[in-house]
């Protein structure tokens, strides 16, 4: 590092970036840069790096102080937990760092750790080509990729971090260094599903797939009564997805009646080799929908916007926890159903909490042994999130208490009928999970990993393993 001085002058001297001081308007835009306000905490410094030499220096900074400043680092801002942020500390804002460069040869793409998914979307479609990411546009790539990165090429491809050549990192010593299978080999398994307990990636390398083609996309709709039927169909879609088909259960309550109500979302690739009737049919028949609406959009930039207009209407305080479940247990899904039907019954500022299924065959995700990446959740599973939301201050207790129940619920349900544990995704993990649980078999080779680049326990924010190099 280059300075140990807790001048801030020192600081802003040496880098090409900003530094940002409460009180001034760009440090009130960044610091309210997030999904939900309940993620925004009031750090004492906000700095934009320009370049990642910049990081150093700031780092220093924090650890010059005594005691030494907390260290807390923005991408995409999006996860609901206080991960990306810090009260009094130094708050290292990527937001600067979003470029996105296609290698000469066409084979990879450079992902600097403050894009959004949307960022890469877009210069794939223009370039004609496809990644592994996130389904949302707004996603941060630094915070998803180090979590694991699911998306709807998944099934066929492997998670975002099974596509992941080589990154950057900027440790918390100040070094930084290229990680890769054959360069900080340790590391580069580490950031792979591990989260972001091991250093700055401010550069990822990912791997360029060919264009999927048209998609098809789209929702069913129906009402609250239909429950058992819905979940009967969205079984026997399971049942017989392919890799390139996968359909998003929503439990909701839509304004301005607020009923409850199921939407299923389909998602079908062109590489799909069955009929799209075929594959729709169960929502069709075994479940009849009140309304129906099928479309095709030509790219992943373009779905990943579909979802806008009805985002936009939720309420903006968010808390989200969710578990791998090992398939769409009917006595699971009744209990989960019955579970938010009372809690959004009940109380009218969370009535806007949801319950997300994403139903998909696992595919590629499921050949990668646990052991070659820190990503747990390797067996076959369909990721479900439980989204408590509410406008109110005041309702983020009970709505946090209603969401941490509702995953307690299913994590130990899941447990029970299956025999085993199948853990809990890092990437919508709150932080006060036993790492035993989210890390699983992977857990000892983390401690090491953490001695190894993080001793000291500089990133601390998140789910953080305790550093042991025995």
């Amino acid at each position: 590092m280059s300075t140990t001085s807790t001048n801030l002058t020192d600081l802003t001297s040496q880098i090409q970036g900003a530094v940002l001081l409460p009180g001034s308007p760009e440090y009130t835009q960044a610091q309210q840069g997030y999904h939900t306000p309940r993620s925004a905490l009031a750090p004492a410094y906000i700095v934009q790096p320009a370049a990642h030499t910049d990081i150093p220096p700031a780092l220093a900074f924090a650890a010059a102080h005594a005691p030494a400043l907390e260290v807390a680092v923005k991408g995409g801002g999006v996860h609901s937990g206080t991960w990306a942020s810090t009260a009094g500390g130094v708050l290292i804002d990527l937001a600067r760092l979003r470029s996105v460069t296609l290698a000469p040869d066409r084979e990879s793409v450079r992902v600097q750790g403050g894009a959004r998914w949307g960022d890469v979307y877009d210069v794939g479609r223009k370039e004609g080509f496809e990644v592994v990411g996130a389904p949302l546009w707004d996603v941060g790539v630094g915070g998803s990729m180090v979590g694991g990165a699911s998306g709807n090429l998944s099934g066929r491809y492997g998670l975002g971090t099974d596509n992941m050549l080589s990154a950057t990192v900027v440790l918390a010593d100040g070094r930084i260094v290229e990680a890769s299978e054959e360069k900080e080999a340790d590391l580069f398994w580490g950031i792979r599903g591990g989260g972001g307990q091991f250093g700055i990636v401010v550069e990822f390398v990912l791997r360029v797939l060919p264009p999927s083609g048209p998609q098809t996309a789209g929702s069913f709709v129906y009402p609250g009564s239909a429950h058992r039927e819905v979940f009967k169909a969205v079984q026997e879609f399971h049942a017989s997805a392919t890799v390139d088909e996968k359909a998003t259960l929503f439990f909701t309550r839509p304004a301005p009646d607020y009923e409850p109500t199921l939407i299923v979302a389909p998602w079908i690739s062109a590489k799909s080799a069955r009929a799209t009737d075929d594959i729709l049919r169960p929502f069709r028949t075994t479940a009849v929908p009140k309304t129906e609406k099928i479309i095709t959009v030509p790219d992943q930039f373009t779905a990943s916007h579909l979802s806008d207009a009805t985002r936009a209407l939720a309420p903006p305080r968010l808390t989200i926890r969710g578990v791998p479940l090992s398939q769409p247990w009917p006595e699971i899904m009744l209990g989960v159903w019955a579970r938010w039907y009372k809690f959004t019954e009940e109380n009218s500022d969370g009535r806007g909490s949801t319950v997300v299924w994403d139903v998909r065959n696992t595919g590629r995700i499921a050949e990668v042994d646990v052991g070659e990446t820190a990503y747990v959740p390797r067996e076959p599973h369909l990721p479900v999130a439980i989204q408590g939301r509410n406008t109110l201050p005041e309702t983020d207790e009970a709505v946090s208490k209603f969401v941490a129940s509702l995953a307690n619920y299913m994590h130990s349900e899941n447990t029970a009928l299956l025999g085993r544990d199948l853990g809990i995704m890092v990437s919508i993990a709150q932080g006060d999970e036993p790492v035993e649980v989210v890390f699983g078999q992977n857990v000892g080779r983390l401690r090491k990993v953490k001695a190894k680049y993080d001793p000291e326990r500089v990133w601390k924010r998140g789910v953080v393993v305790e550093p042991n190099s025995e």
